[in-house]
């Protein structure tokens, strides 16, 4: 993943998808009909899957624990809409409380994937925004406003590499060799995304760090991190310079966690 946060785009051999992503702050009106005329606008995104929407993200209070909220309303009933690239590593996707654009590898796991970085993701990021805010426009005579941006990144890295088993202590700075086999590992910590915040102020940005025994199809063990930013946006913010702002976070908690030569 060290050469997926890099500045310049190159081979990945963990990274297994990316994400940006805008939430709104109050749900778009979908009916099935809105959804029909989302896909033809996006339809340079040929294939298209449903999947169960994805629950509303609450903001975190420090000290509590995170619980999604519910939502009441047709919007809850329609399916998250996916839409890939025909060659299936780039994504757009719509439900009624958010909007993102991500990459994902086609590869099989541990094999090297062309990932664009990510500056050129948000760039391209920039592009499919401009065009959801225009099909929001013509189609419901409103600028759609944003309470939250993401930036998600999945990574699982193979436990045997070229024949060697590896421990997860060759992987991670924190956890100490100690060559006894275990079959469960989990690890979760949380980190501001602004120093400058001072003691028990609401946050405006957190990234959460996961990190976990798995197993990746076909069934091949695998050491999983994962990183998750969110930052509240304020009234007549960009959410590009705050993706940065997550992107940077994540890339100083990867580098502060990870040995930089394991692949």
């Amino acid at each position: 993943m060290v050469q997926a946060l890099g500045v310049r785009p190159a081979p990945t051999t963990t990274l297994q998808e990316m994400t940006l992503a805008a939430h709104f702050r109050a749900p778009l009106p979908l009916g099935v009909l809105d959804l029909a005329s989302w896909v033809s606008v996006f339809s340079d995104y040929p294939i298209i899957q449903e999947l169960p929407a994805l629950p509303t993200v609450s903001w975190p209070v420090p000290g509590w624990p995170q619980i999604p909220a519910i939502e009441i309303g047709i919007s809850a009933q329609l399916p998250r809409l996916v839409l890939r690239s025909s060659d299936g590593r780039f994504s757009v996707q719509l439900q009624g409380d958010r909007f993102a654009f991500g990459w994902a590898r086609v590869e099989p796991i541990g094999v090297a994937a062309d990932y664009p970085g990510f500056e050129a993701m948000l760039g391209r990021w920039g592009e499919v925004q401009s065009r959801l805010e225009a099909w929001v426009q013509g189609r419901f005579h409103a600028k759609p406003q944003y309470r939250l941006a993401e930036v998600n990144y999945i990574n699982a890295s193979p436990l045997e590499l070229d024949g060697q088993k590896r421990r997860i202590s060759d992987v991670f700075k924190f956890v100490q060799a100690a060559g006894r086999p275990i079959n469960m590992f989990n690890v979760q910590w949380l980190e501001r995304v602004y120093d400058d915040e001072p003691p028990g102020a609401p946050l405006k940005g957190v990234v959460n760090a996961a990190v976990g025994l798995g197993q990746a199809p076909p069934a091949i063990p695998v050491l999983a991190f994962n990183f998750t930013g969110t930052a509240a946006v304020a009234d007549n913010q960009e959410s590009k310079h705050i993706m940065n702002d997550l992107h940077g976070k994540i890339r100083e908690m990867y580098e502060s966690a990870m040995i930089l030569d394991a692949r």
